[in-house]
């Protein structure tokens, strides 16, 4: 049984002793709220090809949502299953999507949530799907993981937004960490301190977070450089170095913002530990060793 990942769905229940769902056959043309790939909840293996979740919801509860932040009656989501594949065509990296593996369904009916599946048959969905047993794992995972009542509106970007606007996150939900945009806007409101208090909930809560890779990192404190906020920069950047203590790029990027700022001792200090990091790193590729020693010389040239 697929597990119901993405969800948000609306069907119309046919009438029938054991309960049923009529397939949706225009969902394609509904609101589209996501998509992931490879997304788990549990252990990870490596022996399966990564699968794509699209999730769809019907327009009417769709409009509902973003006037109050909640489904209303007879919401429907509809999850569509496809098999991904990469080297094909012209493209060699990352994964586009192929053939349906499967679809589910979840029904907002008064106060309950209610799953169903559509059996695949050469790529097409049976007519009805089958209403999932009360026992099923889905309906123990979405009432306790889920963001805004029973869907998983943390995975739907522009529906989180909504629901933290309109306060319906659920009060045990734990939020999701600030996204790098979601940084900059924070610096440029309330300082860059704010900023880095931010960072240091963040690496103690998930630090597996995106916005705490060093990539992340210096787009964030690049712009904030091209918006003539270089002391909110160097303030970025130098958690950062304190983050990857082994990483030349790091000093690379800190000497920069502190030259900005006029600082050239601590720019000339740090461009002396770069190129020492530079020196020590032999798993540096050749092209990224060459590009930060260039980049260290022209520096001190200049702080010269």
């Amino acid at each position: 049984m697929l597990s119901l990942r993405l969800i948000a769905l609306f069907f119309v229940l046919l009438p029938a002793a054991r309960p049923q769902l009529k397939f949706p056959a225009d969902y394609r043309e509904w609101i589209f709220l996501s998509s992931g790939i490879g997304m788990t909840y549990g252990p990870v293996g490596d022996h399966a090809p990564a699968l794509f979740d699209n999730v769809f919801v019907n327009p009417e509860a769709y409009r509902a949502f973003l006037k109050t932040g909640h489904w209303p009656e007879k919401a429907v989501f509809v999850l569509e299953v496809r098999t991904s594949e990469t080297h094909a065509s012209i493209n060699h990296g990352g994964h586009f999507q192929r053939d349906i593996a499967g679809i589910e369904a979840e029904v907002k009916e008064g106060s309950k949530w209610t799953f169903y599946s559509f059996a695949i048959d050469q790529g097409k969905a049976a007519s009805t799907g089958k209403l999932f047993p009360q026992d099923a794992s889905c309906y123990s995972c979405h009432g306790k993981n889920t963001a805004v009542e029973n869907t998983f509106v943390q995975f739907y970007p522009t529906l989180y937004e909504v629901a933290e606007r309109k306060g319906t996150l659920k009060p045990e939900f734990a939020r999701l960490p600030v996204t790098a945009f979601g940084l900059i806007d924070l610096i440029r409101k309330d300082g860059w301190k704010k900023g880095i208090e931010t960072l240091d909930d963040t690496a103690m809560h998930t630090p597996q977070a995106e916005v705490l890779s060093e990539a992340s990192l210096d787009m964030v404190a690049n712009r904030l450089l091209r918006g003539h906020s270089a002391d909110a920069a160097v303030g970025i950047l130098e958690w950062a170095a304190a983050r990857y203590p082994k990483s030349a790029n790091a000093q690379d990027s800190l000497a920069d913002a502190y030259l900005e700022a006029g600082r050239k001792d601590a720019a000339r200090i740090a461009t002396e530990k770069e190129l020492r990091l530079v020196r020590d790193d032999s798993s540096l590729p050749e092209a990224q060793r060459s590009r930060l020693e260039s980049s260290a010389k022209a520096r001190m040239s200049r702080i010269m």
